[in-house]
């Protein structure tokens, strides 16, 4: 499930594939993640990381902070929500 600010919940593959999709299109071509923090509870980890997306010229188009959830099923660690932030201050 996704969480992006200004949307309602995204859940399930399809749906969520069709929103990266539609980021594409919209000209995100690049997405650079660096972790932060690490946390293991089990079969639950807490991500925090901060992220940039960029186009394919390389200007950038959004930046942030995000936690993701992740839930391991069968041995596979699998994304189970992921919530991001803008850090970029619009100007008024």
């Amino acid at each position: 499930m996704l969480l992006p600010a200004g949307s309602d919940f995204i859940q399930g593959k399809q749906d969520i594939e069709a929103y990266w999709q539609l980021a594409i299109e919209m000209g995100i071509k690049n997405v650079k993640l660096d972790l932060i923090e690490l946390e293991q509870h089990g079969d639950t980890a807490i991500e925090m990381s901060k992220y940039l997306m960029s186009s394919a010229d390389g200007q950038v188009i959004d930046q942030g902070k995000g936690i993701a959830i992740w839930k391991c099923e069968d041995g596979v660690w699998k994304m189970h929500r992921d919530i991001w932030n803008s850090s970029i201050v619009e100007e008024v």
